[in-house]
């Protein structure tokens, strides 16, 4: 477990999205309601492991929809970014 604040993970959703952090919640549905496509999640995910120094399998991502999901996932399956 990585200890990730649910928080600052949000925040960085936003910066990435424009949305406001408020308006994320664990069931924000990343399709519906942030209107990404999977290129797009593809972008928010690279920017989340960025920010947070962590890396997830891309094959555990391709099934993902909601904030809770991928916040749980690099929670608890991320490993430490080399350099």
């Amino acid at each position: 477990m990585n200890n990730l604040n649910f928080d600052e993970f949000t925040k960085a959703i936003s910066d990435y999205v424009g949305v406001d952090a408020s308006e994320i919640t664990r069931d924000t549905d990343v399709y519906d309601d942030l209107y990404l496509d999977s290129l797009g999640l593809f972008g928010l995910g690279s920017e989340i492991t960025e920010s947070f120094k962590l890396n997830v399998p891309l094959s555990l991502v391709a099934s993902i929809s909601k904030v809770g999901e991928i916040f749980d996932l690099l929670n608890e399956k991320g490993t430490p970014a080399e350099g």
